[in-house]
């Protein structure tokens, strides 16, 4: 009993500690899940609505099993720019994992990135959920809503230019820190000042080839994003108040640009997977009828 106590209570200190560089940061994730959950179908809406505060609470998961020592670090970046791949569009890292397992190794793969595998993986986890609608598996509104937040998790984090590229934190550039100034401190300074459009919603039903085409465009975000960075800083000693505020006045556009975009596919994770779950009606579930004693 002692020993379930203190790995207990080594868990929930691992679970408290503060989140290393996390795309968009807890603040944003947890903002675009909510813009997100009020672009979704009718047929969706109230059960999202009912399950809300859970499911935007539960969009941080990934980033708390990274916190928690589970092997999760590789599943939020893809380091496009190593030599590795080659030039842009990487065409020497196949987009097929096995395939790429086969090139370039686990260790490389690792250590490079793997979100878009992990992203095809989270969306199937929820495609499966949605279908335990079908059968009436009691477990079913509890897994969708486990599974909304991680699949929307990571295609979130692919809106992240930084999460696109090898140099995600300035250190090739002289630019050390940028990672958390864009994606948290100037997020979170300047949130109610920002103006969101999202595009209209298009159900995602090929995640794989999704989320290539979001990291590619992301990461030729990240050469406007390290010159606004420039831009602000010059003739500053300090991030103080004033390099946010040209910072702002900098990233602004690509800032509201990248988190428009990040709402809408968060949308169209979730109804594309209950799309290809076959659209079943997601609501109560019925009880279980009482069963025999005995298994008879």
């Amino acid at each position: 009993m002692r020993k379930w106590l203190a790995g207990t209570a080594v868990l929930i200190a691992w679970l408290t500690l503060p989140a290393p560089a996390a795309a968009w940061g807890f603040t944003a994730h947890q903002f675009i899940m909510r813009r997100a959950l009020d672009l979704l179908p009718p047929e969706l809406k109230p059960f999202f609505e009912q399950r809300r505060d859970e499911v935007v609470f539960r969009v941080k998961d990934p980033d708390l099993w990274r916190n928690a020592g589970w092997p999760e670090e590789a599943n939020h970046f893809m380091d496009f720019g190593v030599k590795e791949y080659g030039d842009y569009p990487f065409s020497a890292l196949p987009r097929d994992y096995t395939a790429a397992l086969q090139k370039f190794g686990q260790a490389t793969i690792q250590k490079n990135g793997r979100l878009p595998w992990r992203f095809a993986e989270a969306f199937g986890n929820l495609r499966r959920a949605f279908e335990g609608f079908g059968r009436n598996n009691i477990y079913a509104p509890d897994d969708v809503v486990l599974f909304a937040g991680m699949a929307a998790h990571y295609i979130q984090d692919a809106h992240q230019p930084l999460h696109a590229a090898d140099n995600y934190d300035g250190l090739q550039t002289g630019q050390r820190g940028i990672h958390s100034r864009f994606e948290t401190e100037l997020f979170e300074r300047y949130q109610a000042q920002l103006s969101f459009a999202p595009p209209p919603v298009v159900p995602i039903t090929t995640p794989d080839e999704v989320a290539w085409t979001v990291l590619l465009d992301s990461f030729q975000q990240v050469e406007p994003l390290l010159k606004a960075d420039k831009a602000a800083s010059a003739g500053l000693e300090f991030y103080d108040d004033a390099y946010f505020a040209r910072f702002l006045s900098e990233a602004r556009p690509l800032m509201e640009r990248q988190i428009s975009r990040a709402i809408a596919a968060t949308a169209a994770v979730i109804t594309g997977a209950w799309i290809e779950a076959g659209r079943p009606v997601v609501g109560p579930v019925k009880p279980r009828p009482p069963q025999k004693i005995g298994g008879r």
